[in-house]
């Protein structure tokens, strides 16, 4: 079976681009300023721990990375951190 040919994504490390950040666990809106001003949506179903949804735009990945830094801090789990556009 021949592997799939990889998208090439032009990202760069000091140009705007949107992201989703999916977290396990519950964030406050209180932290949306520290976290980049990304939208944040609470996932909760039963019998279920919560997830955190967080989409925007950074700056740059420096911004990224504090807000990755942010979720460190929180204690909480990152399940994944998807690129989805370049601004």
């Amino acid at each position: 079976m021949m592997p799939h040919p990889r998208q090439e994504i032009d990202i760069s490390f000091d140009r705007p681009a949107t992201y989703r950040i999916i977290a396990k666990g519950r964030i406050d809106q209180l932290w949306f300023e520290d976290l980049g001003g990304m939208e944040i949506h609470v996932e909760s179903h039963e019998n279920e721990p919560a997830i955190t949804i967080l989409t925007g735009q950074v700056r740059d990945q420096a911004e990224l990375m504090g807000g990755m830094n942010s979720l460190y801090e929180l204690r909480m789990a990152v399940l994944s951190v998807t690129h989805t556009a370049v601004d």
